[in-house]
């Protein structure tokens, strides 16, 4: 029997044109369906994968948010990226065959299974795909460039920044409710909370943001721009 319940949730899903290409027929469904092990959920901090868990399957995050980190010899915990909904977390385990990392779910959590080898098959039967794979694997690669700016602010910027594109790709958005903590923020900016809540401090008495609890609202985007971009 086919699921067609998958149309339901795929909308703001990155692998929309790979799962739902032109007209959403029950043919292609039905191929879908056996590929894609369709909504696992996942409990706030459980765990999705561990270093070293051998690679089997992509994940095409439809709620919720996904960390993924490293545990350091000392136990401090180095976060390498952040997952929202419509993303897909797996392509760096492609090549060893081995995930580089813990991923673990920030809040209530589903996620498709995608197993790699059915991926390469639907790949393969959809040669045009190809293109808006190497699309989606080279934006992901791009993510996080922001890391080696020098100041606080100008990293805090340039994520915020990014952080509203990816939670709302399709509008500019100039408030949001911040989805992960400042202390998860810090581990991923390679910043201390302290030194994170000084900087959202000095970004508001300039006026370019404001913060109500973990409302984000952005004042004037252009200067917070100008700041992410060193400009400023």
């Amino acid at each position: 029997m086919i699921n067609t319940t998958i149309f339901e949730f795929c909308d703001h899903c990155s692998f929309v044109p790979f799962c739902l290409p032109g007209e959403r027929n029950l043919s292609w469904a039905t191929q879908i369906n056996h590929a894609v092990k369709q909504f696992r959920s996942l409990k706030r901090n459980e765990i999705l994968c561990l270093p070293n868990n051998k690679f089997q399957n992509l994940y095409a995050i439809q709620h919720g948010v996904i960390k993924t980190y490293q545990t350091e010899a000392d136990g401090n915990e180095l976060i390498r990226g952040f997952y929202f909904a419509g993303e897909i977390l797996g392509y760096e385990a492609i090549y060893t065959n081995r995930y580089p990392f813990s991923a673990a779910a920030l809040s209530e959590t589903v996620i498709c299974e995608i197993p790699y080898a059915n991926f390469l098959e639907l790949l393969q039967a959809k040669p045009l795909l190809q293109k808006r794979i190497l699309y989606l694997m080279s934006r992901q690669l791009n993510m996080g460039s922001y890391l080696v700016s020098t100041t606080a602010e100008q990293r805090i910027a340039a994520f915020l920044l990014d952080l509203a594109m990816r939670l709302h790709p399709m509008e500019e958005i100039i408030e949001f409710v911040l989805p992960i903590t400042r202390q998860d923020m810090g581990r991923y900016l390679r910043l201390t909370a302290e030194t994170v809540s000084r900087a959202f401090s000095r970004l508001q008495k300039m006026k370019v943001i404001a913060i109500n609890h973990r409302k984000i609202e952005f004042l004037c985007l252009d200067k917070l721009r100008q700041i992410a971009e060193g400009v400023g």
